[in-house]
């Protein structure tokens, strides 16, 4: 929920960058969004379009069905707009993949509408918008490099007013939620020295800490992982070793009899390269001295 609120708080006026991709045409103004009915319905944007068309979109941050809604929200604009041309779309902006039919097939009613998913637009389109709400929502787009679209967002919010950066720098952490980036928004804000007094702001405040939490935890597990990894490949190694060197033993004692505690020790101590060197020796040479390279045996 706190997804689709920051969602439509962005479109407080046309997105015209997003309306120039999605239809090819300008929005003209906002539309009043309630419609009178048994249940209070509001759908999430309608526009006036500069062919007098009327756009409708919805914004989905997690997949749902939306067929039957879109149906009853076509029904009650084309009761406040008879005869205009409607057009509806919704985005989805969430982070699973969504590929609806968007369709409704039944006797005497054929329905269809577009779903389109914001991955499908590349987020320099709307980092090249002169709305910073529109560069905020290039963090939802296809993204080639994520560290550097947030680094040019958060430059660009960084010139606001202090309460407008505020709100800006809020939408932006809430909206990388659904990418999973707040804490590379909460470190690259950290790096460029973002003016905003994060401690202030509860929803920010909040936000941040999670962010922090969640990086720590990340590190952590990734530490543990290499450690747990590096350990189980020296323990394999040892294994290795510790297992040419009870062979080698083994063959010694069959070669030459029972063997000084000093050769026990120096095979038991030997490295790897060692004990292979001394196992190739060991049913070549005539002696035990000449198997450990001439060394004396007492």
């Amino acid at each position: 929920m706190r997804y689709d609120t920051t969602l439509k708080d962005l479109f407080h006026e046309p997105p015209q960058r997003l309306l120039q991709i999605l239809v090819g045409q300008r929005g003209l103004r906002m539309l009043p969004l309630e419609f009178s009915s048994v249940m209070k319905r509001i759908p999430d944007l309608l526009l006036e379009l500069e062919n007098l068309s009327i756009l409708h979109m919805d914004l989905q941050s997690a997949p749902e069905s939306m067929d039957h809604r879109m149906l009853m929200y076509r029904a009650l604009i084309r009761q406040h707009y008879p005869g205009r041309r409607l057009i509806q779309k919704v985005l989805y902006l969430g982070a699973d993949p969504w590929r609806p039919a968007a369709v409704i097939n039944e006797e005497n009613l054929h329905f269809r509408y577009d779903v389109i998913d914001i991955r499908d637009i590349d987020c320099r389109e709307m980092l090249n918008s002169p709305s910073l709400e529109e560069n905020i929502l290039a963090v939802l787009c296809r993204l080639e490099n994520e560290r550097a679209t947030i680094r040019e967002i958060l430059r660009r919010i960084d010139r606001m007013p202090p309460k407008a950066r505020t709100d800006a720098l809020t939408r932006l952490v809430i909206l990388s939620g659904l990418r999973h980036l707040e804490p590379l928004v909460h470190e690259e804000s950290n790096d460029m020295a973002i003016t905003v007094n994060v401690m202030e702001n509860t929803v920010l405040r909040n936000l941040f800490l999670k962010a922090e939490q969640k990086s720590r935890q990340e590190g952590l597990q990734e530490g543990l992982q290499k450690g747990l990894q590096k350990g189980f490949q020296k323990g394999r190694q040892e294994g290795r070793q510790e297992g040419k060197a009870d062979l080698l033993l083994h063959l010694l004692q069959r070669r030459f009899g029972p063997l000084p505690r000093e050769v026990t020790d120096q095979v038991l101590t030997a490295d790897q390269a060692t004990l292979e060197l001394w196992s190739d020796r060991v049913l070549d040479v005539p002696t035990l001295e000449e198997v450990l390279g001439g060394q004396r045996i007492s």
